[in-house]
């Protein structure tokens, strides 16, 4: 079988009919304003082994659609050939759909909200989707390629109980984390083994007590820890969040759950731009990407009257829109709580599920009803 697709900014259902329907050859019609997503979907749609070619129409031109469109049906006569309409522009649509539907052949149009690829022509037949498009492939789609991510997790399922009396402390004491947070403000540029004195308080004697059975610290003084590298003071300063959401959303019913995602954008340039992703979860060929804080997010940024908050939901938004597609979502998940209400009005307007403070005890079901609405 061989299988047309029109190449627009949103480039997850063509990838989902060619997943699903596996044909023999894929062509992508795409206009010269979309070579670099018909590219990016080139290199993809090969990775699987699938014959995949480009051809070029014009956005607004309806006779040259048609034209290459009936060029394509005669190129492949003694084989079955196959439309999927989602996407293009909507000269494009008409032109394919008109070509297509004239010649007898099979039409399809995704519909990512419920789930399912829909027969248009020549007779109607709702087919549910039945693959699952890895956060690699998503991303990539998207330009962004993936250089690292947390592959061994064995360690964080060890350290749960540390990393569960944490969250349990920045619930009921949240500035208590602020402290932790402050004395490890220059982990960068710290040479180690380094100490780290926390006050006298019950809950830190705990925590200092479990750090210790762990292995991960070494105790001097009852709340007197020695830090043996970077790793250990990064995991106290605020990755025992990122662990937390992590584990929390790979306990749900989703398809991939990835913790702390790094790569480059496919741009031109000597010098590619760089993004991290603290946790991406993909369910039903939708990703959903979870920004993870530990700072407060009412402070306000050095020299301006702009609060951190802010900045959060302003870094998670560019990323995001650029990363998810239409389908996406995004969340800001803050240990600390977020009681600007500027910020919390921005985010309803962008569409930014906050979870935070002491409803980050009720995680799991805020995740549940989020991924499933």
């Amino acid at each position: 079988m061989s299988h047309v697709c029109l190449v627009s900014d949103q480039p997850i259902p063509n990838l989902t009919t060619v997943l699903q329907f596996k044909p023999h050859t894929v062509i992508l019609l795409a206009t010269k304003e979309r070579r670099k997503e018909a590219k990016r979907l080139e290199k993809v749609i090969r990775q699987k082994c699938v014959e995949v070619t480009t051809k070029e129409i014009r956005a607004y031109d309806i006779n040259d659609v048609v034209s290459v469109s009936e060029n394509v049906i005669k190129d492949f006569t003694d084989d079955e050939i196959t439309l999927n309409i989602t996407g293009g522009t909507k000269i494009g649509t008409i032109g394919t759909f008109q070509t297509f539907y004239s010649s007898g052949k099979p039409i399809f149009y995704v519909n990512t909200y419920d789930n399912e690829i829909i027969k248009v022509s020549p007779v109607e037949e709702k087919i549910p989707i039945n693959v699952d498009i890895s956060i690699n492939d998503y991303l990539a789609v998207y330009g962004f390629n993936i250089s690292e991510y947390v592959k061994e997790d064995r360690y964080i399922s060890e350290r749960k109980h540390i990393t569960d009396t944490i969250v349990q402390l920045a619930i009921n004491r949240q500035e208590l984390i602020g402290e932790i947070n402050s004395k490890l403000k220059d982990i960068d540029k710290a040479v180690y083994p380094i100490n780290i004195t926390l006050r006298d308080d019950k809950d830190f004697i705990r925590i200092c007590g479990i750090l210790e059975n762990h292995g991960l610290v070494q105790r001097k003084r009852q709340t007197t820890i020695q830090i043996p590298d970077i790793e250990a003071a990064k995991y106290l300063r605020g990755f025992w969040f990122e662990e937390y959401v992590y584990l929390t959303a790979k306990s749900l019913d989703v398809n991939e759950v990835k913790l702390n995602v790094t790569g480059k954008w496919d741009t031109t340039g000597k010098k590619p731009p760089k993004n991290e992703f603290d946790v991406l979860i993909s369910k039903r060929n939708r990703l959903f990407y979870i920004s993870c804080k530990t700072a407060n997010p009412d402070r306000f940024v050095d020299g301006t009257d702009e609060s951190v908050g802010k900045e959060y939901l302003y870094e998670l938004d560019a990323l995001g829109d650029r990363a998810l597609g239409l389908f996406g979502k995004k969340m800001l998940a803050s240990a600390r709580p977020v009681t600007n209400d500027y910020v919390k009005s921005r985010a309803e307007d962008m569409k930014i599920k906050i979870v935070d403070g002491r409803n980050i005890a009720t995680l799991k079901d805020n995740l549940k009803q989020w991924l499933n609405t």
